[in-house]
């Protein structure tokens, strides 16, 4: 396998398995011949093309899903990483570093604002999906209403767990005698690390519940989609 097909293939994973054993080969073929002779990466028209029709065909409901755990689980990395530095700034309701830049700062505050909007919207349109199918849809009902309390769970845990620099106060002694301090290694949030793994878990259990077609007229649109390919 030449290195553009290795690629190729690679970019196809976009798209849901169920997709790809239909049709894997025609559009890999389609790519191969679009593309100029001695290339070995596909051109950035295909590769966005590839990306923007595998999230077609795997739906907004999966899209807004792995937006939640992915965001569950960089926020509970983000706390790791805090825990890791010592900050004294108490006047904002975000932990972060002093010298963190403030783009970073916004980018937190607009992350944790979508994780808190994102739980509801997931449960319903997920249930709306679910009810679409007819083969095993009480059973997928069932497993994402137990995947969707898991994560309600993990956001209640990556609060509280947030929250221990703040709660955990390490003695610090020296020449001039010892105080409490919120610096060092005693206060670093091991715990999220858990969180981020179990989050990142909780991701691919929901792309499984998920990982039938959502209908018909999706499969079509986007194979029609894909017949533009590489034009």
């Amino acid at each position: 396998m030449t290195p553009l097909q290795r690629r190729c293939c690679l970019l196809l994973r976009a798209y849901p398995a169920w997709y790809r054993r239909e049709r894997a080969g025609e559009m890999l073929g389609t790519l191969l011949e679009a593309s100029l002779p001695g290339r070995s990466w596909p051109s950035v028209r295909d590769a966005r093309a590839l990306v923007i029709g595998g999230l077609r065909v795997r739906g907004l409901v999966w899209c807004l899903s792995m937006l939640w755990a992915s965001i569950g689980a960089a926020g509970a990395g983000y706390c790791f990483l805090v825990t890791t530095k010592p900050y004294t700034d108490s006047s904002i309701w975000l932990p972060g570093w002093n010298t963190e830049p403030l783009v970073i700062g916004l980018a937190v505050a607009l992350a944790v604002l979508a994780w808190l909007a994102l739980p509801i919207p997931v449960l319903v349109a997920g249930f709306i999906r679910i009810g679409d199918r007819t083969p095993g849809r009480w059973f997928c009902a069932v497993a994402w209403a137990g995947a969707w309390g898991a994560g309600f769970e993990l956001m209640y845990l990556a609060y509280a767990w947030s929250n221990y620099p703040s709660s955990r106060l390490a003695e610090v002694c020296g020449m001039d005698g010892c105080r409490l301090s919120y610096y060092g290694p005693a206060v670093v949030s091991w715990g999220e690390l858990a969180i981020c793994a179990a989050w990142l878990a909780l991701g691919a259990a929901m792309s499984w519940i998920l990982a039938r077609p959502a209908s018909v007229g999706l499969a079509r649109q986007a194979a029609v989609g894909d017949g533009n390919l590489g034009g």
